[in-house]
């Protein structure tokens, strides 16, 4: 078997600053430490964490006292609801940070933010949160033909949105509104491995996709393989590997999502080297 592992794999910078910043809290912040949400979304991240004694929660107002940090996708604005005996650390993700804020900027300028995402991901709440919930999700073309005439409309992403998908709802957004502004929130480094997996797709005959499904940014490199029509595994851990029937694939390309832990990565590459 031979074997293609992409250039861009485990961790994106985003979610090695979350760790950081929850590894910091652990190691000398003020106990007890609480996660607004899920860090990033994968199981084997949560479960690391749980064991260390990280408590998860989904609204703020459940933690006293201690430290309290925000997810890296982000939570709506709740500074008035938290006592003085908490300590905040915000790991949100830098992107997504800048997404609310151009969110916020559109929507002081009187333009109608529309936001092109999945209405039940955290980090679409955290951006709509941010405008006072005023803003119309948007997660396919036929939803725009029922958007009412809005004077001037002002367009952001979800980050780990398909950059082929949003392209084609921009173009029928631009299509209906006049006025449009529009800023560019994909996330550089999910479109560099949506990119380099349609490379890979053209020289292999099957694709390995690491990630948990839970996690956005890995359905939208799956859907791609799907559309394909080339043969794949979707796998989170190496235990999960191991059931899989890979000795079929002559030329196996490799990929993961940005929350992929790079531990578990490192064992699935070893096993993988096995079959070379």
């Amino acid at each position: 078997m031979k074997i293609i592992f992409a250039k861009h794999i485990g961790f994106c910078s985003g979610v090695k600053r979350a760790i950081e910043i929850a590894e910091g809290a652990i190691e000398k912040g003020k106990k007890p430490i609480w996660f607004l949400g899920e860090l990033v979304h994968n199981e084997l991240v949560t479960a690391k964490f749980k064991k260390r004694g990280v408590k998860f929660i989904s609204s703020p107002e459940k933690a006293k006292s201690g430290t309290l940090i925000i997810q890296a996708h982000g939570f709506p604005p709740f500074f008035n609801l938290i006592n003085k005996k908490l300590l905040i650390r915000d790991a949100t993700c830098p992107l997504v940070k800048k997404v609310q804020i151009l969110a916020n900027f559109l929507y002081n300028k009187d333009f109608k933010v529309i936001i092109v995402g999945n209405k039940n991901h955290p980090e679409v709440r955290g951006i709509n949160g941010c405008i006072n919930k005023k803003g119309v999700i948007i997660e396919n073309e036929r939803q725009i033909k029922k958007l009412p005439k809005f004077n001037k409309i002002g367009v952001v992403a979800q980050t780990t949105q398909r950059e082929e998908k949003f392209n084609q709802i921009f173009k029928t957004l631009r299509k209906k509104f006049q006025k449009i502004k529009y800023f560019n929130t994909l996330c550089p480094e999910v479109v560099v491995r949506q990119k380099e997996l349609n490379e890979i797709l053209k020289k292999s005959d099957g694709i390995l996709v690491i990630g948990s499904r839970s996690s956005a940014n890995t359905r939208r490199l799956v859907e791609i393989v799907k559309s394909s029509k080339k043969k794949f595994f979707w796998i989170n851990s190496l235990g999960e590997l191991k059931k899989q029937k890979i000795k079929e694939i002559s030329l196996l390309g490799v990929v993961s999502g940005t929350s992929s832990p790079n531990w578990e990565i490192n064992k699935i590459k070893k096993y993988l080297n096995k079959f070379k």
